[in-house]
């Protein structure tokens, strides 16, 4: 009964290893298909800049399947290069403008199979300084304005 009770205990943990695998795969390439992934991957870690993640979160009142976040001190140049390839495809763009120069906006991203909205948003300063942010759930573009640009 004790060989019995191990192999239990084995093939439970074995299971609990596979979901959770499974699941994790799932989550972590949630903006899969969109340039701004490139973005996370590369410089999420690296010196000087912050990555925040959070998945099946509630922000501010909103249920978010995805909320990415990526801070940054000199890595604008590369980010703007993402971004102008992932505005090509977005639904809905709002961005705002100084001195003919994007300074930030956000783009609606087409929806997922699974029904779940997505959206880029994005605020670029001097010297190469900005944040990226993705979100992924069931949110609406006048509800996003709401969870980013007000306090």
């Amino acid at each position: 009964t004790d060989n019995v009770k191990m192999i239990r205990d084995m093939i439970k943990r074995l299971l609990f290893t596979v979901l959770w695998t499974t699941i994790s795969m799932l989550t972590v390439h949630a903006q899969t298909g969109l340039e701004i992934d490139r973005a996370f991957t590369r410089y999420g870690h690296e010196k000087g800049c912050k990555m925040v993640e959070m998945y099946d979160a509630r922000l501010r009142g909103y249920q978010l399947h995805v909320y990415k976040s990526l801070t940054y001190k000199t890595q604008g140049k590369a980010i703007d290069a993402l971004l102008k390839t992932d505005r090509k495809r977005a639904k809905k763009i709002r961005e705002v403008v100084e001195d003919g120069h994007i300074t930030g906006g956000y783009y609606m991203m087409p929806t997922l199979p699974s029904g779940m909205d997505r959206y880029i948003l994005f605020s670029n300063a001097a010297g190469g300084r900005g944040a990226l942010i993705y979100i992924e759930g069931n949110i609406k573009p006048d509800d996003i304005m709401k969870l980013c640009y007000t306090r």
